[in-house]
């Protein structure tokens, strides 16, 4: 995870902990996410790790009629935070027994990050609505319907009041010192030093509402949505019907608690376990040969959201025995990928390791123990651990878990045993909940 990513994350958690503040997760996409920029939302996103969005080359404003402009966003509200990195997005493994997962080792004191919420004003939105219609013949417009995509309009952004550069120094991410890490390249320490500078005026996180297109040049920017609703009136095109299962997940704005992530989990588990034997078999092999390289995940992730926009198969490795992949699998694997790249690189690694070991199934159930248990806790405290979810992992086994599901922010301690639950950490074990789900599915299939 880039400096860039731990800054917004953290801040996004600061100001909105359980809510819909998107973090920006590029430092180089941020002039496509100022308010009235029009975004499209991830296929398969959901709202337990967090929806993800990309950016387009276009704002509300280019794709309607010529008219007044809106006057400009209000500032909500300025906030100042230190040690915006000091936020347990790294760990670290000591020896022999303890896992611990800390803050960013030596930042910088002098980093002091000054923020500025602004938003669009309701009767600014509701004077351009009346004043200016959608050009309904838009090439844009007419791709995105053609597509079946969802349109969103960025509405409220967080962004830098000056110029600040950021620095840290010290440990690398993921010095794990344990000699059987040492194949997966996260043995030892290194010291460096790293900085970011952030522009004035960097979107650093955003918030979204969908646009609706209502006739032939009519448009709406509802305040409640749900994922069933479409920016496009259905029934338009004779080939939308291809377009139907590619829609965000059904997560109301509310979670009711565990019980909705399991099932949506399932949900999606039931189409890849739908897929023929030699085609999990290809699955599994294509994600090990992955897990660890973020970018080449992100890579297969667009190869098949390209897949999805043409509306043909793909296949996951140029090997013979591959099998074609229907729009359902694709899109169910779409979801976990999006489970996959929450994680961090170094976890990807574990997971490799543990699927080796064959120790998934002990660590999926002490996820889903601890998280049925305090999905809805909203205080950090400290939980006895039943002995009998750590029973079946010998020493090394035992380490290589307290080092997955600390690096997501549940601490484990033997002594006890016990556990330390921290509610900011719920978007990233949904994640890794959903990637054991999957792993452990294809390695029983193979």
């Amino acid at each position: 995870m880039t400096m860039f990513e731990n800054v917004t994350r953290a801040l996004a958690r600061q100001l909105n902990p359980r809510g819909d503040l998107t973090p920006l997760d590029s430092l180089i996409d941020f002039k496509r996410f100022h308010p009235f920029c029009l975004v499209l939302r991830k296929r398969k996103s959901t709202l337990f790790w967090g929806a993800r969005y990309v950016r387009t080359d276009y704002t509300l404003l280019d794709v309607l009629e010529p008219g007044s402009s809106p006057s400009d966003p209000t500032d909500a509200g300025s906030f100042g935070f230190k040690n915006m990195l000091d936020a347990r997005v790294e760990g670290e493994v000591d020896v022999p027994k303890t896992v611990k997962v800390t803050g960013t080792a030596g930042l910088s004191r002098n980093s002091t990050l000054e923020v500025q919420t602004l938003s669009v004003a309701p009767k600014a939105l509701e004077t351009l609505q009346g004043e200016r219609k959608l050009v309904a013949d838009h090439p844009f417009l007419k791709e995105m319907r053609d597509r079946g995509e969802n349109l969103y309009v960025v509405m409220e952004v967080v962004e830098t009041v000056q110029e600040v550069t950021l620095e840290r120094a010290g440990k690398a991410e993921g010095c794990f010192s344990l000699p059987f890490f040492a194949p997966l390249g996260l043995q030892g320490s290194v010291n460096h030093k790293e900085a970011v500078t952030i522009p004035k005026g960097c979107v650093l996180a955003f918030r979204v509402r969908q646009l609706m297109v209502k006739g032939k040049d009519e448009w709406d920017i509802p305040h409640i949505c749900n994922d069933n609703m479409q920016t496009f009136p259905p029934g338009e095109k004779p080939g939308e019907e291809k377009f139907i299962f590619i829609q965000a997940s059904d997560v109301g704005d509310v979670h009711e608690g565990f019980k909705t992530l399991k099932e949506e989990v399932q949900r999606e588990t039931q189409e890849v376990d739908k897929l023929s034997r030699m085609g999990q078999s290809s699955l599994l092999s294509s994600l090990s040969k992955l897990l660890g390289k973020k970018k080449e995940l992100q890579d297969l992730e667009l190869e098949l959201e390209g897949a999805l926009d043409k509306g043909h198969e793909v296949a996951l490795e140029a090997l013979p025995k591959d099998v074609l992949l229907s729009k359902e699998a694709m899109g169910a694997i779409l979801y976990f990928l999006g489970a996959l790249t929450e994680l961090s690189e170094a976890q990807q690694k574990l997971l490799v390791k543990s699927m080796e070991k064959k120790i998934l199934p002990v660590q999926l159930k002490l996820v889903e123990s601890t998280m049925e248990q305090n999905f809805l806790q909203d205080k950090e405290s400290v939980f006895p651990l039943q002995p009998e979810l750590l029973s079946p992992l010998g020493e090394e086994e035992l380490t290589l878990t307290e080092a997955l599901v600390g690096l997501s922010g549940l601490e484990v301690q033997r002594s006890g045993p016990q556990y330390t639950w921290d509610p900011d950490t719920l978007p990233r074990l949904c994640a890794l909940y959903a990637s054991l789900s999957l792993l452990q599915l294809l390695t029983k299939a193979s």
